[in-house]
């Protein structure tokens, strides 16, 4: 992507005025169209989306002259043209756009080893406790190691603790599965 100059205040007071002549609206209206950029690049994948907004706002003031004599109607869809040309101009660049999904194989081969390992190298006791500690999402798994603790006689953190040597005893399991899976 070519990297245009920042506009010069000039070029940039005349933008604001092509986008309304009371400055607070125009302020206003360029604040959106910079919001809605950044949402487009976003949503089209793109790492750094708010670098590309400025980059269009950049290329629509460099030309706002030519906008001034010959361009008519709403203003937004001029950005939004620009936009996407600086899109295209990234995609043969390879820029970095959302990372493609996870080989799902490798994924199933982790979880195929955990629940291997939690069945030969932990107790039937150690293997309820490690996945209950680790059940459920937010308030509802801070009540349910809450519980657990209570059931178990101990504090919180003796809970962390116990569950830290267990995962502990896991992971050399785990690993050692992963690996005769990869041979």
């Amino acid at each position: 992507m070519t990297r245009r100059e920042p506009p010069s205040e000039e070029a940039f007071n005349k933008l604001l005025a092509w986008l309304d002549p009371d400055r607070n609206k125009a302020a206003e209206i360029y604040q959106r169209i910079h919001f809605r950029l950044i949402k487009i690049f976003a949503a089209k994948g793109h790492v750094d989306p708010e670098s590309l907004a400025d980059e269009t706002l950049n290329a629509v003031c460099l030309r706002i002259d030519w906008l001034l004599a010959n361009y008519s109607g709403n203003p937004a869809l001029f950005f939004f043209g620009v936009a996407k040309k600086i899109h295209l101009e990234q995609i043969p660049k390879n820029s970095p756009l959302i990372p493609p999904p996870p080989d799902n194989s490798e994924i199933e081969a982790r979880c195929w080893c955990l629940e291997k390992c939690l069945k030969t190298a932990v107790s039937a006791d150690e293997r309820n406790w490690v996945l209950r500690y680790h059940e459920g999402r937010g308030r509802q798994r801070i009540e349910n190691r809450k519980r657990l603790a209570d059931e178990l006689g101990i504090s919180i953190n003796a809970l962390r603790i116990r569950v830290f040597h267990i995962q502990a005893r896991l992971r050399p399991c785990i690993e050692d599965c992963l690996e005769k899976v990869a041979e």
